[in-house]
């Protein structure tokens, strides 16, 4: 009885988050940019200089997330880490993500018919580009200078210097820079 008990009041809780969380990002989109800025210093667990957060974006549980510095958030992007399993999302300096990205650090296991909270930890390097509609899911890291696709499914890590694409994600290319 006291499990059944504990269950439902951890999901009247979630629901309640759920719904402030959302009253929150409501009223966040209807303000200019640097005092949105500043809410978003107050409730990340790290926020760099330069960071453009385009309105209609969407966090779950800030305190995992960490952005450095010159960070570009595209208009329509969600970024979801897990309360209770400590999952955090790392994106370094100079990332950029186009619109309607978004990034899993949390899932479930297929395995139980319960469907077990899982989660694992995601990395995005520096100066990567995440191309629209992709996703990005929990435990991979992305190394530095890749580019993910338009419309892909990253499942596994993806080596420094990479062009992926696809469902699953798989490397179509290396990224040769050209310096100026």
């Amino acid at each position: 009885m006291i499990r059944i008990i504990k269950k439902y009041f951890f999901k009247q809780a979630f629901l309640i988050y759920s719904y402030f969380l959302n009253l929150f990002f409501f009223i966040i989109d209807s303000m200019p940019h640097f005092i949105r800025y500043i809410f978003f210093k107050l409730f990340f667990k790290k926020i760099g200089k330069n960071v453009m957060i385009d309105y209609k974006t969407f966090f779950r549980y800030m305190s995992g997330i960490k952005i450095g510095n010159n960070v570009s958030i595209n208009r329509g992007c969600e970024f979801f880490t897990s309360a209770n399993l400590g999952t955090n999302i790392d994106i370094k300096n100079n990332v950029t993500f186009s619109p309607n990205v978004k990034i899993y650090g949390a899932g479930h296991d297929y395995k139980y018919l319960h469907l077990p909270d899982t989660s694992g930890d995601i990395v995005i390097k520096e100066y990567v580009w995440v191309g629209a509609n992709s996703i990005i899911l929990q435990g991979v890291t992305i190394g530095e200078y890749s580019i993910v696709s338009a419309n892909s499914v990253v499942t596994k890590d993806i080596p420094p210097y990479s062009i992926v694409s696809g469902i699953p994600a798989k490397i179509i290319k290396r990224r040769d820079l050209i310096e100026l």
